[in-house]
């Protein structure tokens, strides 16, 4: 017997249930995924900036951009979807060390 499916954000399942490849319902999947796209571009920018930057308060708003980006998108890898790559996770211990050694 199948098991029946369940969206991984907003946890809604039942027999007919249906969710995408990546794990979501027809409610979630366009908004889900365009809140991820557009934290993900913003991390991909930040940090195109950050590495480019020479100034001590430039570096520190792009990490910050970086690291509140990374921190929202981290709720949905909690709950098994994919955000960005690297994942979340990793870019927020990342950038959260950057942020100390500039003294932040």
């Amino acid at each position: 017997m199948a098991s029946m499916a369940k969206c991984k954000w907003c946890d809604k399942g039942g027999f007919f249930t249906k969710v995408t490849k990546d794990g979501l319902c027809a409610a979630c999947v366009t908004t889900v995924i365009l809140d991820i796209e557009r934290h993900s571009n913003v991390i991909y920018e930040a940090m195109h900036v950050f590495e480019r930057a020479q100034d001590r308060t430039e570096k520190l708003a792009e990490c910050d951009k970086v690291i509140a980006s990374a921190q929202h998108l981290t709720k949905y890898e909690k709950k098994g979807l994919t955000t960005c790559s690297p994942p979340a996770k990793l870019v927020l211990d990342e950038y959260s060390g950057f942020r100390k050694q500039l003294g932040g």
